[in-house]
């Protein structure tokens, strides 16, 4: 690795990753939970309101570039932790219900404002335009490995035991991440004077077709994430993530760049088929351990299309579409089934598998060729 990528700097911007992820993730399992429990809301509602999210997520993109351009780096990205920390806190309390919903839509502002600031600006700003594909590479497979470790938290927080010990833990992460956001040292960067409202950093609109790759797979990730609230079950995700990355640079790193997308999709396909065929403990970590490796292949490799497929300037703009559709996407999935009355896992897992094997379809007959005629570098 360069040496701009074994820099204090460097792994300071991977660690507050890491940190703030897992306390996002965190939250998924744990907070619908105190809305029930706690402060008297159905499941429906609970599911309702964890939606929310989802349009806090896109609320700072318009006036993103304008916030980081007019104030320092460093401070937009702490006190979006910060916001993302104290509205977390004020929703364990015993507020009105509007409040609650409130802090949704605020978080989910604060988490979208956090990676805009630090995934496309902050590190792209501390490392070298030859090893960015590679910076970017890691910032987000440390993000999926937030994806198991975050969630397998907050169910092991609902244990009665464990409850008082994990349900600050967040907070913890969150203090934690602005200490290093305070340590990061950067380089002085002249102002662009953006316009207030603007799409720079927020969404790279020829990327629509690699959108409707991103947002069927997180989307089926979601659901079975959903389906499947058991600590083992996240450790064979995480199992599945790191096989995934392993096999990239052993052997998809020189094959053909459709060999890694279609191995993944047929991964997440046969792990929904396992779920539909099969009611077994065992088949459901095996088909956690495939949705890891197919997520990873799949993710992994539309980031590297939407690299070569956008300007030099517009590297940003594309892993910030990225990072939203994704979150977005498994928001919806994740909190989908608890606003459907009757809940069952089975038709969604078969839906579910229709629509990893239409991605698959779609990406064969038009997004590669899409992507061979749009690439730029």
């Amino acid at each position: 690795m360069h040496s701009s990528l074994r820099s204090l700097n460097f792994w300071r911007v991977i660690v507050i990753n890491l940190l703030v992820s897992t306390f996002v993730y965190m939250l998924m399992p744990l907070w619908p939970n105190t809305m029930v429990n706690e402060e008297a809301f159905s499941r429906q509602q609970s599911g309702w309101v964890m939606l929310i999210f989802c349009m806090g997520l896109i609320m700072p993109g318009p006036v993103a570039s304008y916030l980081l351009d007019r104030f320092r780096r460093k401070k937009v990205c702490f006190w979006a932790v910060g916001v993302l920390a104290a509205v977390s806190f004020l929703a364990q309390q015993q507020m009105p219900p509007f409040a609650t919903v409130l802090c949704r839509l605020m978080q989910g502002a604060a988490f979208s404002l956090f990676h805009i600031a630090l995934g496309s600006t902050i590190l792209i700003d501390i490392t070298i335009s030859e090893r960015r594909n590679l910076a970017a590479y890691i910032y987000f497979w440390v993000c999926r490995f937030a994806l198991a470790l975050g969630p397998a938290l907050g169910i092991l927080a609902l244990k009665p035991d464990l409850h008082a010990h994990l349900r600050y833990l967040p907070l913890a992460c969150a203090g934690l991440a602005i200490y290093l956001i305070a340590r990061i040292e950067l380089p002085f960067r002249t102002p662009l004077r953006s316009s207030i409202f603007s799409r720079d950093r927020f969404w790279l609109s020829c990327s629509l077709p690699l959108v409707l790759v991103i947002f069927p797979i997180a989307f089926t990730l979601g659901i079975e994430m959903a389906s499947n609230l058991n600590p083992l079950f996240y450790v064979y995700l995480f199992l599945g993530f790191v096989a995934s990355m392993v096999l990239h640079f052993i052997v998809f790193n020189h094959a053909d760049v459709r060999a890694e997308m279609v191995a993944g999709i047929l991964a997440i396909m046969a792990a929904f088929l396992l779920l539909v065929t099969q009611d077994n403990d065992h088949m459901v970590v095996v088909a956690a351990a495939l949705t890891g490796y197919g997520v990873g292949n799949v993710m992994g490799r539309v980031l590297s299309f939407l690299t070569v497929t956008s300007r030099h300037t517009e590297r940003g703009s594309a892993q910030v579409t990225y990072k939203l559709t994704f979150e977005m996407a498994l928001c919806i999935g994740f909190f989908l089934p608890c606003v459907v009355p009757c809940y069952a896992p089975l038709p969604f897992y078969v839906a579910s598998f229709v629509l990893a094997a239409a991605t698959l379809v779609f990406y064969l007959f038009f997004v590669h060729n899409w992507m061979t005629r749009n690439a730029k570098r």
